[in-house]
């Protein structure tokens, strides 16, 4: 792997280097920076948004939306060591947008009918398939904060202070959000033939 030339971070391999380092790096315009970080981060943050969103033809415009939002950013990063989660925070404000967007062409009819198309998955099982869809279109009534808090908490695993803190609100905030966004997809999940039957495994 090519080394870094210049000073004492620069000099170092790609891999050994910290967030600490690269953030300083992306605040100096340095211009390895932008390569350095979208390898170690790119693929989290496009799971955090495939996430999000769902299965949309739009994720990789997002991913870019959310590299160019952290370089316009950030000089605004207090912590350097706190690069990742910076660049969560701004993965969901993108995914956010991106979910109010789409909110808006299908009001305005701009789009198809709102259908999700078909969900890449590795298991071939299309009742698999299309519980995903089914789950997806649950998600698609929640408001937008209600929606992420339910992704990072159940589909990323963040812990509730973890969930907090991407989405900017109090731990207090967070469990009302959390407890209102749970209680509608378990309802309306158990209103569903599939998965109902999902969820009565799980209890098992």
């Amino acid at each position: 792997m090519r080394l870094l030339r210049g000073g004492t971070e620069q000099n170092k391999p790609a891999e050994a280097l910290t967030d600490a380092q690269l953030a300083r790096m992306a605040r100096g315009r340095d211009p390895r920076a932008a390569t350095l970080v979208w390898d170690r981060y790119a693929g989290m943050v496009r799971w955090v948004l495939y996430r999000s969103v769902g299965p949309t033809h739009d994720v990789e415009d997002l991913v870019q939306d959310t590299f160019v939002g952290f370089f316009r950013n950030v000089g605004t990063l207090r912590d350097d060591s706190s690069l990742r989660p910076f660049l969560v925070g701004i993965a969901l404000r993108t995914a956010r947008s991106a979910l109010r967007k789409r909110r808006v062409r299908r009001w305005l009819r701009l789009s198809d009918n709102g259908t999700l198309p078909e969900v890449p998955t590795s298991d071939g099982d299309p009742r698999v398939r299309e519980a995903v869809r089914r789950l997806y279109a649950i998600l698609d009534e929640l408001g937008d904060r209600d929606r992420l808090a339910f992704v990072l908490r159940h589909a990323e695993g963040h812990e509730l202070t973890e969930t907090a803190s991407a989405l900017g609100v109090s731990l207090a905030t967070v469990k009302r959000i959390l407890s209102r966004a749970e209680d509608h997809v378990q309802l309306r999940a158990k209103q569903d033939d599939l998965l109902s039957a999902w969820l009565e495994n799980d209890d098992g």
